[in-house]
């Protein structure tokens, strides 16, 4: 499976010193979120900016994508996802429903890549 999707190269016009992956939520797609990306390169001129589309068209919606169909999702499952102890994240999504199945409060939550 390969994505693809809209890029920006750093600001600096230099090599790349960091991948700045944005992901976008259901039924979007790269294009909503690589419009920060302008404001981002302010604080970090030398990133490089990335907004993949997710691999799967959302039947019934023109030019939005799925990182996987929710109509396969198992509350069961989500449960118990929730329940496991959590780790390090490195990439954050804007998408609300990130943060909900997280657990993290939404104002926890940057627009920009963390690491904890």
């Amino acid at each position: 499976m390969m994505i693809d999707g809209p890029r920006m190269p750093p600001a600096s016009r230099a090599k790349p010193k960091q991948l700045i992956v944005l992901l976008h939520g259901y039924g979007s797609n790269g294009e909503d979120l690589i419009s920060l990306a302008p404001y981002w390169a302010k604080t970090l001129p030398d990133a490089q900016f990335v907004s993949p589309n997710a691999p799967e068209p959302v039947p019934g919606y023109p030019g939005g994508y799925q990182w996987f169909p929710i109509t396969k999702l198992d509350p069961r499952l989500m449960e118990r996802a929730l329940a496991r102890p959590q780790g390090p994240w490195i990439v954050s999504s804007i998408a609300s429903w990130s943060a909900m199945a997280w657990r993290r409060p939404a104002s926890r939550w940057s627009a920009s890549v963390k690491a904890r």
